[in-house]
């Protein structure tokens, strides 16, 4: 917008100008708040609305809801058998560098360097190598530092119309987690938001605190080194 010169005297050409700046700035708004509005209504209908997340102390207990089937991702009992694994692996200890180097020092340290460095790799191998299963899922090393969690099979999990059920699978795994010190973390697929919403129902009885977070259906589960965190809600 131009710089406007205010005059003692009023020309009926400055107000007429005053007042297009005015209409101009006015018809500017209302486009973006028009366009604004054209925005939310497109966006609505794809947009799932949640609680606001909140950070929190107690440990997220995991589960996917594909094909509206919930199924646990038991992460315990993956670490036991990578313990397991762990356990069985030789000690890989780096050298220290000598503080006198003479030949024979020098090629002492580069063989024990090179064993070293052959253990390394074995242990890598193995990790690897290492194929876990859960009830639900087969586990694998994903790029050494993280795992990948794939279903069975397609139909893996409970139907999320048996869940209340009293003697249910999930009423179940429930019974293992305490409310004080556990949350539960669902990884919702878009084609299962009615076994989401009947399996949170479930969890609110049962006194636990929910978060969830959206996955697409192509998207696998892969949790790395630091592990995953969805926030309570």
């Amino acid at each position: 917008m131009r710089t406007r010169r205010y005059r003692q005297l009023n020309s009926p050409s400055q107000n007429l100008d005053s007042f297009l700046d005015i209409l101009t700035n006015t018809v500017g708004v209302l486009m973006f708040i028009s366009l604004f509005i054209t925005v939310v209504a497109v966006d609505s209908s794809t947009i799932v609305t949640t609680p606001l997340v909140s950070n929190t102390e107690k440990k997220p207990r995991f589960f996917e809801v594909r094909n509206n089937k919930i199924s646990y991702i038991d992460d315990e009992e993956v670490d036991r058998q990578i313990a397991i694994l762990t356990k069985n692996l030789p000690e890989c200890s780096v050298p220290e560098i000598p503080q006198n180097l003479d030949n024979y020092t020098y090629q002492l340290y580069l063989n024990r360097i090179q064993e070293y460095e052959k253990c390394r790799g074995q242990t890598i191998q193995s990790f690897r190598r290492f194929k876990g299963e859960t009830k639900h899922y087969k586990v694998k090393f994903y790029d050494v530092d993280a795992l990948i969690y794939e279903p069975l099979t397609p139909e893996t999990g409970e139907s999320y119309q048996t869940i209340a059920q009293t003697d249910s699978n999930f009423n179940e795994i429930l019974e293992n987690f305490d409310p004080n010190t556990d949350y539960l973390a669902f990884l919702v697929r878009p084609d299962s938001f009615s076994a989401f919403r009947a399996a949170r129902k479930q969890a609110w009885k049962a006194g636990y605190n929910v978060g969830w977070e959206p996955l697409k259906q192509e998207t696998p589960i892969v949790f790395g080194s630091n592990g995953r965190s969805v926030g309570v809600q």
